[in-house]
C-alpha cells in the first residue's frame, strides 16, 4: 500500500508540470512574441556574469539536497553517493531519462541523443562530485558547523 502511495503522489506530482506545461505551449510563445515585438535583445557579457552569479543556486541546492540526505546516502560510500545524487540532480531536471527519450522520440538517432544528453549527465555528475567530496571532507571530516 506505501509503494501505491508513493507511486499515486509521484504521478500527481509530475502531472502539475505536465497540465501546465500542455496549458502553456499553445499561446504562450505567441503572447511572449507580441509583447517583445519591435525589442531588440542584444547577448552581452553583462548576461554572462549575472549568468555564473545565479549559477550558485544549483550549487547550493545540490549541497542542501545532499546534507538533507546524506544519512542515507552516506551509507553508500562517497563514490556511490555522488552517483546516486547525480541521477538525482539530472533526473530533477528532466536531464536523466526524459529529455533523452523525448529527443530519441522525436526523431533524432541514438548516438545523437547520447551525445547531446552525455553532456548534461555530466554537469550533474561532476557537480554531486563536488559537493558530496568537498562537503565529507569540509564538513563531516574535520567536524566543522554549517
Amino acid at each position: 500500500m506505501k509503494l501505491f502511495t508513493f507511486f499515486l503522489i509521484s504521478v500527481v506530482a509530475s502531472s502539475c508540470s505536465f497540465v501546465i506545461h500542455v496549458a502553456t505551449v499553445e499561446w504562450l510563445p505567441s503572447w511572449v512574441a507580441t509583447q517583445m515585438e519591435g525589442l531588440t535583445v542584444q547577448p552581452s557579457w553583462n548576461v554572462r556574469f549575472v549568468a555564473l552569479l545565479t549559477a550558485v543556486e544549483y550549487g547550493i541546492a545540490a549541497s542542501l539536497l545532499y546534507v538533507l540526505a546524506r544519512e542515507r546516502l552516506i551509507t553508500f560510500g562517497r563514490f556511490n553517493a555522488s552517483l546516486i545524487l547525480g541521477v538525482l540532480l539530472a533526473a530533477l531536471h528532466g536531464a536523466f531519462i526524459r529529455q533523452p527519450l523525448m529527443d530519441w522520440v522525436v526523431g533524432n538517432p541514438i548516438h545523437v541523443v547520447i551525445v547531446q544528453n552525455a553532456f548534461q549527465w555530466l554537469v550533474w555528475l561532476l557537480m554531486a562530485v563536488v559537493v558530496v567530496f568537498g562537503l565529507e571532507r569540509s564538513l563531516y571530516e574535520n567536524k566543522l558547523s554549517y
